[in-house]
């Protein structure tokens, strides 16, 4: 299922389903998008306080409806990752989500309720930029021209060369599938509840930040033993942020080494070093979209997450 492509002078709802965003910075994210020519309507539980979220569970989850129910609304932008979806995705009504599909935007922590979406209604979301992050500071045009084409639904395919884009093959060969991932530790954390896509022949994609490689060793493990490195057609690994060993840990075994471990045993193609992740360049992936990679020609590409409307 496809969302509807955005268009100049559209309603963006703005909510935070994870942690509050710091006002400062949401009001120069909410300005900057005010400046591209777009409405904003600002979910209610955005400037409240319940721990380090933006309001509780039940208030967070309300804006997440009020925003796919209002037909004003063209596109959600989340305003910042942290913690938190894995406490509502049991409280979200996906019928809701399947009657009124629309662009979803975030990543990191909202990585949980795209998988969820995906899994229980297969709308595209968009693994992208957010509101308090990126549209906060000053976007490296190399993340607006790679975010805002794809939700205008400007081009038919979106190719990344592996030159320019400094992509390392780890396995070789050709593949194409449904492009499925996020942030490594919160894929894991859905494992074994009901709300963990089907990842037979998809293309995984996976980042991460602070995550020391011991736990990055651990993640992979557990992806493996539940099954999921078996079922999937090829990886595309972004960018690992201070993720490093520390210094005195001389013996411990590298993010390299690990990355390497788990999936040079596999046949299918893996790339290392996609521009996806936490740093604020970065491409923006579309969860659920047909995605081809070719080490051969050296070449990631996408295929239109709005083709039924182009």
């Amino acid at each position: 299922m496809k969302p509807l492509p955005l268009k100049k002078g559209d309603t963006i709802g703005v909510i935070a389903p994870a942690y509050r965003a710091a006002d400062e910075k949401l009001d120069q994210g909410i300005r900057y998008l005010e400046n591209l020519g777009f409405q904003i309507r600002k979910g209610s539980a955005l400037h409240k306080s319940y721990g380090l979220f933006a309001g509780n569970d039940e208030e967070r989850v309300n804006d997440l409806h009020a925003m796919f129910a209002d037909p004003e609304v063209k596109a959600i932008f989340s305003a910042r990752g942290g913690w938190g979806g894995l406490r509502l995705v049991d409280r979200v009504d996906f019928d809701l989500i399947r009657k009124n599909p629309k662009i979803f935007v975030g990543y990191s922590d909202i990585t949980t309720l795209q998988l969820a979406i995906y899994h229980k209604t297969g709308l595209v979301t968009f693994s992208g930029p957010m509101v308090a992050v990126e549209m906060a500071s000053a976007m490296p045009e190399f993340t607006a021209a790679n975010f805002w084409p794809l939700l205008f639904n400007e081009q038919d395919v979106f190719h990344f060369d592996f030159e320019t884009n400094q992509i390392e093959t780890i396995n070789p060969g050709s593949v194409s599938g449904k492009l499925l991932g996020g942030c490594l530790s919160l894929i894991t954390a859905q494992l074994g509840t009901p709300f963990f896509p089907d990842f037979t022949d998809a293309i995984l994609f996976i980042e991460d930040i602070g995550e020391r490689p011991y736990k990055i060793d651990r993640y992979l493990a557990q992806l493996k033993q539940a099954g999921v490195l078996d079922q999937i057609c090829g990886v595309i690994i972004g960018e690992f942020i201070d993720c490093q060993n520390p210094e005195e840990e001389t013996n411990s075994l590298s993010l390299e080494e690990i990355l390497h471990h788990y999936f040079t045993r596999y046949n299918y193609p893996v790339i290392n070093g996609f521009p996806y992740g936490h740093k604020m360049r970065k491409a923006t992936l579309p969860l659920g979209a047909v995605t081809h990679i070719d080490t051969d020609t050296r070449l990631v590409s996408i295929e239109n997450p709005f083709s039924d409307f182009f």
